[in-house]
């Protein structure tokens, strides 16, 4: 399989979750997932890093966050990042890279390692953007039928 070279700067901006075998998203208690990226300074190793706030509403309609700082991997092949968590999340972390981009980077496809708390996963995503544009729309549902991630409600 050919290794994607996905860069912070690719990433930056907000995804909408599509797709997803990760049990959060499954079903009506968390709806309206989002990722959004933004490059962070590297630290002193020099590491691309970037921030990641997950937001989502719950069954009451209010809105919920999880902020994080991915770290690129450099040393490893592809695109993979390391998650960790921000307050009282910084205990946890994962692994996670991303598999397949849509043209124009206008989808991904990103697959994550088992958290402390949290099994492994896909998760499909679509930028803010194209959410609206049909075939991008129906290449993302797609892809996640490759990659055994069920579309969202």
């Amino acid at each position: 399989m050919e290794r994607l070279d996905v860069t912070p700067a690719r990433l930056t901006g907000t995804w909408h979750i599509v797709c997803s075998s990760f049990p959060m998203w499954q079903g009506e208690r968390r709806t309206s997932a989002t990722f959004t990226y933004a490059p962070l300074p590297g630290g002193s190793s020099g590491a691309q890093k970037m921030s990641d706030v997950v937001r989502y509403r719950i069954r009451n309609g209010r809105r919920r966050r999880i902020r994080g700082v991915d770290t690129r991997l450099t040393g490893r092949a592809g695109s993979v990042y390391r998650w960790r968590g921000r307050g009282v999340l910084r205990v946890l972390s994962s692994e996670w890279e991303v598999r397949e981009v849509g043209a124009d980077d206008a989808w991904a496809v990103i697959v994550f390692s088992r958290s402390l708390v949290t099994p492994a996963g896909v998760d499909v995503v679509v930028r803010d953007d194209r959410l609206g544009d049909a075939s991008v729309l129906k290449e993302a549902l797609e892809s996640g039928r490759r990659h055994d991630a069920p579309p969202l409600s």
